[in-house]
C-alpha cells in the first residue's frame, strides 16, 4: 500500500503589497524588513517542525527581536504623530484594544520620553 504525501502542492511566493510611493519612500529598509520577516516566518516554520538547531534558534531570537524593536519603533512614532495631529485617547484606545485610561497613561508614558532610536529609525528612515 502506498501512501500520498499530506502536502503536495508547492509553496507559494510571499507578496507584500506598496505602492511605488511607499516602496520609495521605504528605500533599503524593505529589503531590511523583508529580510527580518522572512528569517522569522521560517525560524516559526522551524519551530513548528521541530528539530531546529541552537543557531537555527539563536537566529530566531536574534531577527525576531530585531523585528519587535523596528515594530516598536513604528507603533511609538505613530503614537506621537497621532498626537501632534490631534488624535482622541479614545481613537488610540481603539486602535490598540484597550480602555480609554490605558490608552492615555500609555500615550503619556510615551511622550514623556525622547523618540527612541527605533522611532527616529521609522520617522526618518536612517
Amino acid at each position: 500500500m502506498t501512501t500520498e504525501p499530506e502536502h503536495t502542492d508547492p509553496v507559494p511566493d510571499l507578496t507584500i503589497p506598496l505602492s511605488t510611493a511607499d516602496a520609495k519612500a521605504l528605500g533599503d529598509d524593505v529589503g531590511q524588513l523583508a529580510m527580518r520577516f522572512g528569517a522569522v516566518l521560517h525560524g516559526l516554520a522551524q519551530l513548528r517542525a521541530g528539530g531546529a538547531s541552537t543557531e537555527d534558534l539563536a537566529t530566531t531570537v536574534l531577527m525576531s527581536n530585531g523585528l519587535i524593536n523596528r515594530l516598536e519603533g513604528i507603533r511609538d512614532a505613530a503614537v506621537r504623530q497621532h498626537v501632534a495631529q490631534g488624535g482622541s485617547y479614545g481613537a488610540l484606545a481603539t486602535s490598540v484594544s484597550v480602555t480609554r485610561a490605558t490608552a492615555q497613561s500609555r500615550r503619556d508614558t510615551l511622550l514623556k520620553k525622547e523618540p527612541s532610536e527605533m522611532e527616529q529609525w521609522a520617522t526618518h528612515g536612517d
